[in-house]
């Protein structure tokens, strides 16, 4: 496996199907039922981040979409990802972003050997369109559903909408 310390990022493309992205959106409860419990005293409401916990520390919090994010987390291993990642799964979290979502930079604080997996889950969203990627290392990286980016999180990142 990588070493998450000199680890540069890299896409997967066309990963899964747009089926699968629409069938794990469909069973994402409406954000009024998202509880945001704070992990490690972080304040989403001073990141501007509005986030569903899905696995924390390898715990389910939501069973039924834990089942469906490790089912993702197989297809991206299988497109390639097991030459980056082992086929676990320590976080998954879900986050709200459109186009009034303030920037939310920030640098993740895992561990060794954790990799971030990175994804849109809206299978009608056009990153020409609506904006759509990330920036890891002041380098910005444009993602269409299906995509998914492989990165440390160990330097700045966030994740906003960016138009190409």
């Amino acid at each position: 496996m990588t070493n998450p310390m000199t680890f540069e990022p890299v896409i997967l493309k066309n990963v899964c199907s747009k089926t699968y992205l629409d069938m794990f959106m469909h069973m994402i409860p409406s954000v009024e039922l998202w509880e945001n419990t704070e992990e490690n005293d972080v304040n989403y409401k001073k990141i501007n981040l509005t986030k569903l916990n899905i696995v924390t520390h390898g715990k389910y919090d939501n069973p039924l979409l834990a089942g469906v994010a490790i089912g993702l987390l197989a297809q991206i291993y299988d497109a390639g990802g097991k030459d980056y990642i082992e086929p676990a799964m320590h976080f998954c979290a879900i986050s709200l972003k459109d186009k009034t979502t303030p920037t939310n930079f920030h640098t993740d604080n895992w561990g060794e050997g954790k990799l971030k997996v990175l994804g849109l889950l809206n299978s009608d969203w056009s990153s020409e369109k609506d904006g759509g990627g990330f920036i890891c290392n002041d380098v910005a990286y444009k993602l269409e559903p299906t995509d998914f980016l492989i990165d440390s999180g160990l330097k700045s990142f966030f994740g906003k909408i960016l138009f190409f």
